[in-house]
This record gives C-alpha cells, structure tokens and sequence, in this order.
C-alpha cells in the first residue's frame, strides 16, 4: 500500500511525517522506504495479527531499519550505523 507525507512542516529538522494504511489480519508487516539512490530501507513492524489493543495507539521506540535493499541486490542486513529510523502509531476508529 502507498503511503502519503504530510504537506505541513515539522518542528524538527530532519523529521518527516505521513501516514499509510496497514492490513489488518497479518503479523507480518513490513514498511518500506524508498529513495532515489536506490538503497531502500525496509523495517519489519512489531504488531500483533490484531492490532486494537489501545497501546498500539501510542508512538513506538525509534527504530533503526532491519534490512537495506540496493537495486538489483537482495535485502541484507544492515551493515554500521543507521542513517533512518522511524516510530509508528496506529491510528484507527473504533466500530
């Protein structure tokens, strides 16, 4: 699924923020950040197959990408220090 940056500036630096829309009945979650140079990140979330308990609707520890992916390359793991991090939150409506 795509996902969307929010047009508005952040208060810091270096920050970005959007949002994307994640499957519901899967524990198997991966979140994908592509860039121009070809060197994606990518981050296994650490969410249960039922995401609705509400501690899901706090924001997680920062958390540093689990591979790199170069094009024409396999995913491997990451080699030094991480340049990204990301944290999530679910955001959902109660039914």
């Amino acid at each position: 699924m795509p996902g969307y940056w929010h047009k508005d500036a952040t208060e810091k630096a270096g920050v970005r923020a959007g949002y994307v829309e994640v499957y519901y009945r899967t524990s198997q979650r991966l979140f994908v950040l592509k860039f121009p140079e070809h060197v994606d990140r990518i981050f296994q979330l650490q969410l249960p197959a039922n995401p609705m308990n509400a501690k899901y609707r706090t924001w997680s520890d920062w958390k540093k990408p689990d591979f790199v992916a170069k094009a024409g390359e396999q995913p491997s793991r990451p080699s030094g220090g991480s340049d990204y991090q990301i944290r999530y939150k679910l955001d959902y409506q109660d039914r």
